[in-house]
């Protein structure tokens, strides 16, 4: 009687066993779900979805006021100036090593669009002028739910994509504008549209603790959607509840039923060649 050698999970050598054979070791490396999600780590990812939905509601809300001229653009243009002036002077200050040289370049850019948007602020007000004020809505929602859908929160995914989310956002903006009064007040759409889409992203990402921003946010929509629609405002907070703790309960909840599998099948993951190059150093 021959006795065979034991098997191992090996391909370097010549075994008597077939290819596909395995034997019950094969089995004790399987781990299922070796990453859970705790409630705390989904109330934070909820977060930073909430953060954004209020972005958007302060945008429309930004709208609203200029559409039934509830305010005066120039004082949308002060005030959102003013801010995002702090918001510069702080991320310059504490996050840009070579201030100087960055400086110059934001100025240039600062310019540059005060300048173009002026000159294009009728074309983009008359854009979308023959489509119906239902289109133009109909279009705005809908690429403020891809913007959402797309935007980055934090997490490496293939559906991640900044372009499509920032582009939509704008296109939302662009076709919004075209209802507006004149052309100065599409101006200062588009200059909040750019504000809220594309420089306080960047300041947030830089943010560590995010209840700094999302406090002051939520209730800013609350109290201006107070003022305006009563009914708007419930819906701001029910919504604004399911997201931030509705989602995250039921996510930790029911993630016991994942089936996501690890083991010695796995593909290899080839490290970051930055990290890698870090690791070294350090």
């Amino acid at each position: 009687m021959v006795v065979k050698k034991p098997w191992r999970k090996i391909l370097y050598e010549n075994q008597p066993y077939p290819d596909n054979y395995t034997d019950d070791s094969f089995l004790r490396d399987l781990r299922t779900n070796i990453k859970p999600v705790s409630l705390g780590e989904a109330l934070w990812g909820a977060t930073l979805l909430l953060e954004e939905f209020c972005t958007v509601v302060a945008f429309v809300l930004v709208y609203v006021y200029l559409y039934n001229e509830w305010i005066q653009p120039q004082s949308i243009f002060t005030i959102s100036s003013v801010f995002t002036a702090l918001g510069f002077v702080f991320y310059r200050l504490v996050y840009s090593k070579d201030v100087q040289v960055n400086l110059g370049h934001d100025l240039r850019t600062l310019l540059i669009f005060m300048v173009f948007g002026h000159l294009f602020s009728p074309v983009l007000h008359t854009l979308t002028d023959t489509v119906s004020t239902d289109t133009i809505y109909t279009m705005t929602f809908f690429m403020m739910v891809i913007h959402l859908i797309f935007f980055d929160y934090g997490v490496s995914a293939a559906i991640v994509s900044n372009s499509l989310s920032l582009s939509a956002a704008i296109f939302a903006s662009i076709c919004l504008a075209s209802r507006l009064s004149s052309a100065y007040h599409a101006f200062i759409l588009i200059t909040v549209a750019v504000e809220l889409f594309v420089l306080f992203p960047l300041f947030r990402s830089k943010i560590k603790k995010s209840f700094y921003i999302i406090g002051p946010l939520v209730l800013s929509d609350v109290y201006f959607l107070m003022n305006s629609s009563v009914l708007f405002m419930i819906v701001f907070i029910l919504t604004g509840v399911f997201i931030n703790i509705g989602c995250p309960v039921l996510f930790v909840r029911y993630q016991k039923y994942k089936s996501n599998i690890y083991g010695p099948w796995d593909e290899a993951i080839v490290d970051d060649a930055d990290s890698v190059i870090e690791g070294r150093n350090k």
